[in-house]
């Protein structure tokens, strides 16, 4: 009898070992379980986070040095390049009257830094402009990641300022690359944007009060995907996808301008380049 109660002892007590470690497995798995479920939602919520932050720019490899040629391109280079097309005039503005500020005919931009087609329509004022004056402030950025043509390499106006014995240039950055308010339009330059630009598309561009683009006058196909050093090597060379849109349009805006500034300087106006594409001027 008492060898028959050891025996049913023993394995009662093995009975309630197996039984604890049982419920320790469990316990450990439940642990388990729950830390996993805790990592997934830490992951979930640090990823809605990154995912909401402002995106920044890609590195603008090559914009400094394609800036600077962009601003000094030979007169010589523009009287190679093939015609503008009718599509790159701006055109006129009816009940427009003349923009000027300080004396002097103006130019008035408006864009934003996320914008696919103003990203490409800068690199044509640039060089347009920078026959008449100097720039100083422009800075590298692209436009979206998160638009058509993403991550277009562009520079921004938002600090830029322009001097020119002949012409004014004002221009207005209204959102960053991330859709986030950055420059404020209003006042005069509100009520031209409404009146002549009902649509709101952008870039829209008033040449001194008469004449206006709506969207950029170059091929976004020929742009697209490319990096700063392909955009400034394909405008050097007249004959590339390249600078078979951007150089005519550059002329086409410079002809543009020196209807504005009464032909002036006259080196600039008189160029073969712009004298072929002032035919195309939407008197």
């Amino acid at each position: 009898m008492a060898k028959t109660n050891r025996a049913e002892t023993a394995a009662r007590a093995a009975q309630l070992r197996a039984q604890a470690a049982r419920q320790e497995r469990q316990r450990k798995q439940v642990i388990a379980a729950v830390v996993a479920v805790v990592i997934v939602v830490i992951a979930v919520v640090v990823g809605v986070v990154i995912s909401n932050r402002p995106k920044p720019a890609p590195a603008a490899t090559g914009g400094a040095a394609a800036l600077a040629t962009l601003q000094k391109l030979p007169a010589s280079l523009f009287d190679k390049a093939p015609p503008p097309t009718p599509e790159q005039a701006p055109s006129k503005l009816q009940g427009g009257t003349p923009l000027t500020q300080d004396g002097k005919p103006k130019v008035l931009y408006i864009g934003a830094e996320y914008c696919p087609f103003c990203a490409m329509e800068r690199w044509a004022l640039i060089g347009a402009l920078s026959r008449f004056g100097t720039f100083s402030g422009i800075t590298e950025t692209t436009s979206s990641s998160n638009d058509v043509h993403p991550d277009t390499p562009t520079f921004s106006f938002k600090d830029a300022k322009f001097t020119s014995d002949v012409l004014a240039f004002e221009a207005i950055e209204t959102q960053d690359r991330n859709g986030k308010p950055l420059q404020t339009l209003d006042g005069e330059n509100l009520a031209l944007f409404k009146k002549f630009n009902p649509g709101g598309g952008i870039p829209w561009i008033d040449y001194a009060g008469t004449h206006a683009t709506d969207g950029a006058t170059v091929d976004a196909n020929a742009i697209d995907g490319k990096t700063y050093d392909q955009i400034i090597a394909g405008i050097q060379d007249p004959t590339s996808d390249i600078g078979k849109t951007v150089t005519p349009a550059i002329n086409m805006i410079t002809a543009q301008l020196c209807e504005a500034t009464k032909g002036q300087p006259a080196n600039v106006c008189t160029s073969e380049g712009v004298q072929s594409a002032s035919v195309l001027l939407k008197r």
